[in-house]
């Protein structure tokens, strides 16, 4: 069998293509499967919908609705048909930190020219990377790859070196893919349950995937719908991912009447002085389409970089209380939650410092025990009159030493009277004193990495108990990604249950759970900001 490719414009022609294919694969038998594979989840929900609510018509002449169509990723076919292959010799799917975990082994043992950087995070980061990168290529273009340079020479020795660990245990997208391969050729049931396949909208395609398409083809029948703009810079990937499959993108069958795609463009155009000015026409366009009956879910903004109209779009649609969905404006790292947590972290790394304490109480919203903020600048004054410099014990040394000498000066003042103001003073610094010292102690238990457990999900339960009890009620307060967080049981800000803490003072654990967001289709309004010409 060969593939079919059919070239559509984006959007309701798009839909309007593929509701074909899936209506001439039922026209004998509504019950027929049909596989349609999407390039992302959240495709193959809209499509889902699309198909089911009728939007362009009736699927079979049964009726409305949807019956034996199957949405789908390439990679989840690939796992339905080699998975089990690769499960029955023992080996498991990679995860990056595997990745990680094998090339730090690599980088132990023959780090090359990178043995001055070998155990720096961003070396390790940047191999990673590189290794799902180069995991595209064959053997062939390894080796070319290889003799371009000393450096890209130790890359692929390093890629090589880490896929050789992995091998006998694991598997990545590329094994993964070989083994679908394999299994297609030998003849697999799951080809029967998939039916007539439809490729709806693909974009890139690794060598391994277009080697899975050009499988099932050799076994089903398979049908590619292209989405294109008329655009040739713009469609270059799918062209890419057309080649790959064996396919000509401008020989596939067009559904435009005159075979042609029309080139997309603008149909107005408005002048503005600046960039706050352009946005706020655009969020203009963006209430009117609203006010003629056009859902918000079919509308996007687009911008040309992300300075500094990510911004300034994400401040004009929340002062015009417009509810939008799009790409955070800051990073989880930039913000109070995401400072805190990487400060608390990297305490330990410096036998907590006293500066790097008091830079993280002051960068915070700590809270102590009574839920109030602590306070910084006395514990501040108190751990330098203390001479804390770094290492817990010393701290614990220091200010055990400044209570006991601050308290024998508080017996001798209240011998001459209770009233002096240094009577008051006095008490206060002991109190200071031993509240900032049992903070410390608490806190470096809290990070005590032999504490930590085993598995990620663990970790993120601890982070987000270490949250709770740094910032409070202050860790759910529109601070990054949107959370709910609350205590189990309706318990106190500590539960007593844990090993790894004081008694009096133990490791708080909560529960967490991120709040979803939805995703829209194809948007019918859009407008555009940011041409970086002011207009």
């Amino acid at each position: 069998m060969s593939i079919q490719l059919l070239t559509t414009p984006y959007g309701p022609r798009a839909a309007d293509t593929l509701h074909g294919v899936v209506s001439r694969a039922k026209t004998d038998d509504p019950l027929a499967p049909v596989s349609i594979v999407v390039p992302t989840n959240y495709v193959g929900v809209a499509t889902r919908r699309m198909l089911a609510e009728s939007r362009h018509g009736a699927v079979t002449p049964a009726g409305d609705g949807i019956v034996g169509v199957t949405l789908l990723t390439l990679y989840r076919i690939a796992e339905m048909v080699g998975a089990p292959h690769l499960a029955a010799a023992g080996r498991r799917p990679v995860s990056t930190p595997v990745i990680a975990a094998a090339i730090r082994t690599v980088l132990s043992s023959e780090p090359g020219m990178f043995a001055d950087v070998a155990e720096h995070p961003t070396t390790e980061e940047s191999l990673v990377r590189a290794h799902h990168e180069l995991s595209d290529l064959d053997t062939s273009q390894l080796d070319l790859l290889a003799q371009q340079s000393d450096r890209a020479a130790d890359v692929v020795r390093i890629h090589r070196a880490t896929r050789a660990t992995l091998t006998d245990d694991w598997y990545d997208e590329h094994d993964l893919m070989d083994s679908a391969v394999t299994v297609i050729g030998d003849g697999s049931a799951v080809l029967a349950d998939l039916g007539t396949i439809a490729i709806y909208l693909p974009q890139r395609f690794s060598n391994p995937q277009a080697a899975l398409v050009r499988a099932l083809a050799e076994h089903a029948p398979v049908t590619m719908i292209a989405g294109c703009t008329g655009v040739e810079r713009a469609d270059e990937v799918v062209r890419t991912t057309c080649a790959r499959v064996g396919l000509d993108l401008g020989g596939g069958a067009s559904a435009e009447p005159n075979g042609t795609i029309p080139t997309p463009h603008g149909s107005r155009l408005l002048s503005a002085s600046d960039a706050d000015d352009e946005v706020r026409a655009a969020v203009r366009i963006v209430v009117e389409a609203l006010r003629d009956g056009v859902p918000l879910e079919r509308m996007a903004i687009l911008y040309g970089s992300e300075e500094p109209y990510a911004r300034i779009v994400h401040e004009q649609l929340e002062a015009a209380g417009i509810a939008h969905n799009g790409a955070a404006v800051r990073t989880v790292a930039e913000s109070v939650v995401g400072h805190t947590l990487l400060g608390a972290l990297a305490l330990p790394d410096h036998d907590f410092r006293r500066q790097d304490v008091l830079a993280l109480l002051a960068s915070a919203p700590v809270r102590g025990d009574d839920g109030r903020l602590v306070p910084v600048s006395a514990w501040e004054r108190v751990s330098r009159r203390a001479g804390v410099v770094r290492g817990v014990g010393e701290w614990r040394r220091r200010l055990d030493g400044r209570i006991e000498e601050r308290t024998e000066e508080l017996a001798a003042e209240r011998v001459r009277t209770d009233r002096d103001p240094r009577v008051r003073s006095l008490e206060r610094e002991i109190a200071h004193a031993a509240s900032l010292r049992d903070f410390v102690q608490q806190l470096a238990a809290e990070l005590d990495a032999t504490q930590l457990p085993p598995t990620w999900e663990g970790k993120a339960a601890w982070a987000h108990a270490l949250l709770r009890w740094l910032l409070g009620e202050r860790v759910t307060a529109n601070d990054g990604p949107t959370t709910r967080c609350a205590p189990p049981n309706g318990s106190n800000r500590h539960s007593t249950d844990s090993p790894a803490s004081t008694a009096s003072n133990p490791r708080p654990r909560w529960r967490c759970s991120a709040a979803p967001s939805r995703w829209s289709s194809t948007a019918a309004s859009v407008a555009w900001a940011g041409s970086g010409r002011g207009s």
